[in-house]
Order: structure tokens, then C-alpha cells, then sequence
């Protein structure tokens, strides 16, 4: 994992955008109405949705904390 130069343990803000739109994909693609209406019919579909949702969720929040405390770094 390449991490952003300045602040050790972040991810580089190309990664980081990289990740958070991979995460809002994820989110997309369980909630279009094909993809609602196959899993309606599944109870274990249904819970593998919400858990879906959740790591999406995760990847955008890790994705925004990281881009939060990129334009936070203390100026020189």
C-alpha cells in the first residue's frame, strides 16, 4: 500500500479518492433495483446487502479521514 509521504499512515490522496469511490460503488451496485429485487427474495442475500453497505461505508469514512488530515498538516 503506497501511503502518502508527509504524514506517515496516510494513504496518498490518489489512493485515497481511489478507495472512497470504490466504497460508493460497492453502495451503488447492492441497491440498484435489479440487484434489490434478487436479494428481496433472500434472507441470506439480505444480510450479505447490509454487510455490503457497511464496508462501504467503512472504505468512505477511511477515505475521508484520510483526505481530512492530508489539508490539516501543519504548514512549514
Amino acid at each position: 500500500m503506497v501511503l502518502c509521504r508527509g504524514m506517515p499512515g496516510l494513504l496518498s490522496p490518489m489512493r485515497a479518492l481511489l478507495l472512497g469511490g470504490i466504497g460508493i460503488l460497492c453502495q451503488v451496485i447492492v441497491l440498484l433495483p435489479p440487484v434489490e429485487h434478487a436479494i428481496e427474495e433472500s434472507q441470506p442475500l439480505h444480510y450479505l446487502q447490509h454487510g455490503i453497505i457497511f464496508v462501504g461505508g467503512v472504505l468512505v469514512g477511511v477515505a475521508l479521514r484520510d483526505l481530512w488530515l492530508m489539508n490539516r498538516r501543519p504548514s512549514a
